[in-house]
């Protein structure tokens, strides 16, 4: 009589990561642009330009009443190649990400030129 033997081999889920990048809106070169990282719960803000106005971007997360949750908005203003991040427990439970990407003089200007991508849930 032969043993037969079963072997289970248990593996977690992938888990759903989502990545995506607006830029500026800029007509010609682009200023800068900003990324989000599901995988680890974080965006960043990149000034691309060599000039006195810096980058601001933040991310949304459609609600499931179809409003957005608006997260920090981090500035960046120090120059070409420079970057900011912010980390947040960011649960998006399937729910679209809207990245901003923005143009603004000083951290307290407003943005304007501003892009948009949204990473689908």
């Amino acid at each position: 009589m032969a043993a037969v033997g079963t072997v289970l081999v248990i593996t977690a889920p992938s888990a759903l990561a989502a990545s995506g990048k607006a830029y500026t809106s800029d007509t010609g070169h682009i200023a800068g642009h900003t990324t989000f990282d599901d995988r680890i719960d974080v965006y960043t803000v990149y000034d691309d330009d060599k000039d006195s106005v810096g980058v601001v971007g933040w991310i949304q997360v459609q609600q499931a009443n179809g409003g957005w949750a608006t997260y920090e908005h981090v500035y960046v203003g120090t120059g070409e190649g420079t970057s900011r991040s912010a980390y947040h427990d960011i649960t998006r439970e399937s729910s679209p990400v809207r990245i901003w990407a923005c143009r603004q003089n000083g951290a307290s200007g407003t943005p304007f030129s501003c892009g948009t991508a949204v990473v689908a849930g």
